[in-house]
C-alpha cells in the first residue's frame, strides 16, 4: 500500500469516527489535520525550491570555475607577454644606446667629411658633377653652422660618394665642348673609363687625346695621330663595329 493510500484510509477512519467525538475534539482534529497538510505542502515546496536553487548554484559554480580557469590562463599569457616585452624593451634600449653612440661619432666627423667631399668634387669629371649638382648644393658652406639635420648631411655625403663609385665602375660616353686655344672651342665625344682615364675625339678625327684626373680638375692632353683609333673605339662601344683590339695610349697612376 502506498503512502497516499494509507493517508486516505487514515483520513476516512478519522472522518467516520467524527460523530463519536465531541464538537471541540472534531475542531481540534480538523485544525491539526489542516496544519499537517499545510506543513507537508510547505516541506514539498521547500524541497522543490531547494532542488532549483541547488541546480542554479551548481551552474553558477561551474560558470565561475570556467571563468577562473580562463582568467588564470589570461594571467599566464600576460606574464609571458610582459617577460617578452621586457626583453624587447631591453634590446631596444641597448640598440638605441648603440645608435646614439654611433650618431655622436658621425656628428663629430661629418664636418670633416663634407670638407673632404668638397675637395674631391673639383677632381670629378664634368658629366658626374652635372649629375650630382643637387647634392653638391646641399652641402653646408659652414659645417659648424648649418640648419641641416645630421641625417640630411649624411645623406648628401653618401649620395655623392655613391654616385662617384657608380661612375667609376662603368664606361660613360659624353658629348662635350673643349677649348683648345684662345677663342677656339671644339665639340668632342669623350669616353670615360670610370674615374681613371678618358679619351676624346672630334667629329673629323683630327683632334683627339686623353684625359686624366688632376689635383684641381681633369687634365686634357692632345695626342696627334690617334684620332682614327679613338673613333674606332667609340664605334665599337656604340656597337657599330665588332669588338676587336684597338691600340691606344694609357697610363697607370
Amino acid at each position: 500500500m502506498t503512502k497516499k493510500t494509507k493517508f486516505i484510509s487514515a483520513f476516512a477512519v478519522a472522518v467516520w469516527a467524527l460523530p463519536a467525538m465531541g464538537e471541540d475534539s472534531i475542531q481540534k482534529t480538523r485544525s491539526v489535520l489542516d496544519q499537517w497538510v499545510e506543513t507537508k505542502q510547505i516541506l514539498s515546496e521547500e524541497k522543490s525550491d531547494w532542488r532549483l536553487e541547488k541546480s542554479i548554484l551548481q551552474d553558477t559554480q561551474n560558470l565561475l570555475s570556467r571563468e577562473l580557469s580562463r582568467m588564470n590562463e589570461a594571467i599566464d599569457d600576460l606574464e609571458a607577454s610582459a617577460t617578452a616585452a621586457d626583453a624587447d624593451r631591453a634590446a631596444l634600449t641597448e640598440e638605441k644606446e648603440k645608435q646614439t653612440a654611433a650618431a655622436a661619432v658621425v656628428k663629430s666627423n661629418i664636418g670633416a667629411l663634407e670638407t673632404k667631399v668638397k675637395a674631391i668634387i673639383k677632381t670629378l669629371p664634368e658629366p658626374l658633377v652635372d649629375k650630382i649638382k643637387p647634392l653638391i648644393r646641399r652641402l653646408p658652406n659652414n659645417p659648424d653652422n648649418t640648419k641641416l639635420s645630421l641625417g640630411e648631411r649624411v645623406q648628401n655625403v653618401v649620395g655623392i660618394l655613391s654616385q662617384a663609385d657608380k661612375f667609376n665602375s662603368t664606361i660613360t660616353l659624353s658629348n662635350e665642348s673643349r677649348e683648345i686655344a684662345e677663342d677656339k672651342v671644339v665639340q668632342v665625344t669623350t669616353l670615360y673609363w670610370g674615374l681613371a682615364q678618358a679619351y676624346f675625339v672630334d667629329n673629323a678625327g683630327s683632334y683627339a687625346g686623353v684625359g686624366k684626373p688632376g689635383t684641381e680638375a681633369w687634365e686634357w692632353t692632345e695626342v696627334e695621330g690617334i684620332g682614327p683609333q679613338i673613333k674606332q673605339l667609340l664605334e665599337i662601344y656604340e656597337g657599330i663595329e665588332e669588338i676587336q683590339f684597338v691600340e691606344i695610349p694609357a697610363s697607370i697612376q
